[in-house]
């Protein structure tokens, strides 16, 4: 991909990943458009790389709620250096490198105006491939563990999707943050393997287990305190099941692209449970105030080497289609990421 004509100056274009129509990995193409503008309290950031996520694939296939109409540029976990500021911004000085999630979009582009909110300095202990995958899973995690689950210290915990972005994240933070058992699952021996290596106790495989007789059986038949799940379906449904009285449930997400069958304000009298949700997006783009001690929490992890973030596989701007197959399959082991081509 060649560099940025003319840089940042007047009528300068760069390159983007656009879809003029929702479909499958084919739709995506890299587009000429103009450098954007940064507003008032926006940065104009250089891309280094980006992350792409579930979000991305829905929204390319036309089925994430609230998605703009094609065509527009996708792309929302970024990492990049400061180049530039619009007026009456307060952040990092340019040459900065920052990373952060962009609830609006536009960060698989080869630069990006976003609030100065929504950045924050890469810590020195990441490269350009981690701090990309970085802020969406890992603060997305410490506000399902701390904000909303509540987690106190040595209390059991069963995490989903273990081997993913989110899920990677949730052992981690959950191992750090001082939970008692974590209780995960994945989809293949191999991951479960890795799983256990980022310090997960007990790893079921849900392709020959049920996740639920493993849970019920070594909790003596209670279940744990807190679930963190982000599939949705028939593993939402299951996960009732493994949340013990008075614990916690909460949803960050439907992977499978299907909700509850089972779940209604009846199920919550019976069973004598919290469940909660939250998107991320919404928290940074409504509610700011709520992340603000997810962000503290995250970048001191990073800064002590106390978690870090996993990537499963990085590609180039050319191979962009074949990194949503890849995350599609189910074959990442932690972040799928796209490394920018530097001029």
């Amino acid at each position: 991909m060649s560099a940025v004509q003319g840089a940042t100056g007047p009528g300068s274009t760069m390159k983007a990943l656009r879809f003029d129509r929702h479909g499958g990995p084919e739709v995506l193409r890299w587009d000429d458009v103009p450098v954007p503008e940064p507003g008032p309290g926006e940065l104009l950031v250089e891309v280094r790389a980006f992350a792409v996520n579930w979000a991305d694939l829905l929204e390319r296939a036309g089925a994430y709620p609230g998605a703009p109409a094609p065509p527009y540029v996708t792309g929302h976990d970024v990492t990049g250096v400061v180049v530039g500021a619009g007026p009456d911004t307060d952040g990092p000085p340019p040459g900065t490198r920052v990373f952060g999630v962009i609830p609006r979009g536009g960060a698989a582009a080869q630069y990006l105006a976003a609030p100065a909110a929504q950045l924050y300095p890469v810590p020195a202990a990441l490269d350009d491939a981690q701090a990309a995958g970085a802020a969406g899973p890992y603060l997305t995690a410490d506000a399902a563990i701390v904000t909303m689950g509540r987690l106190e210290k040595g209390e059991d915990v069963l995490i989903h999707a273990a081997a993913g972005a989110y899920g990677s994240a949730c052992v981690q933070l959950c191992r750090a943050y001082g939970a008692g058992r974590v209780i995960a699952t994945a989809g293949t021996d191999e991951k479960a393997e890795q799983v256990r290596r980022w310090g997960a106790d007990l790893v079921v495989n849900y392709t020959e287990s049920d996740f639920g007789e493993v849970v019920l059986d070594v909790t003596g038949g209670r279940g744990v305190p807190l679930v963190l799940e982000s599939v949705g379906g028939a593993v939402l449904d299951r996960s009732l099941d493994c949340v013990a009285p008075g614990g916690r449930l909460v949803s960050v997400g439907a992977s499978s692209g299907r909700g509850s069958s089972r779940l209604r304000l009846h199920t919550l009298f019976e069973l004598g449970i919290s469940v909660s949700g939250f998107t991320l997006g919404t928290w940074l783009r409504d509610h700011p105030e709520l992340v603000g001690p997810s962000v503290a929490r995250v970048l001191d992890l990073f800064e002590k080497r106390g978690a870090a973030p996993v990537v499963a596989r990085v590609f180039p701007p050319s191979q962009v289609a074949a990194a949503h197959e890849f995350l599609a399959a189910r074959r990442s082991v932690g972040r799928t990421v796209v490394v920018m081509d530097q001029a």
